[in-house]
């Protein structure tokens, strides 16, 4: 039984006919549901007669093209591995104050 992977993957969304906003992050898992993932680029990937054609998005273009609000990783997945860190810490910081 696997308890842990790690890896890269992405998450695309149409722009109009022939275009595509490709998102690709890494990341790390615990029971495929505490992950942390991280790196997330962007990419315009346009449709060709051989196929798929990606380039990356610096920065400004991936604005222009307002690429986070139309694809992103939610809270959880981006930061789900540390929300449960950060609780395990609150509660042991609670529970030694308390003795």
């Amino acid at each position: 039984m696997v308890f842990f992977g790690w890896g890269s993957k992405s998450k695309s969304a149409p722009l109009d006919a022939g275009r595509a906003l490709v998102l690709r992050y890494s990341y790390f898992h615990l029971f495929w549901i505490l992950r942390l993932s991280w790196g997330l680029r962007y990419s315009l990937a346009t449709a060709t007669e051989a196929g798929w054609a990606t380039r990356p998005l610096s920065d400004e273009e991936a604005m222009q093209l307002d690429a986070p609000s139309r694809l992103s990783l939610n809270l959880w997945w981006r930061f789900g591995l540390l929300l449960w860190a950060a609780v395990a810490v609150v509660v042991i910081v609670i529970g030694n104050l308390t003795r």
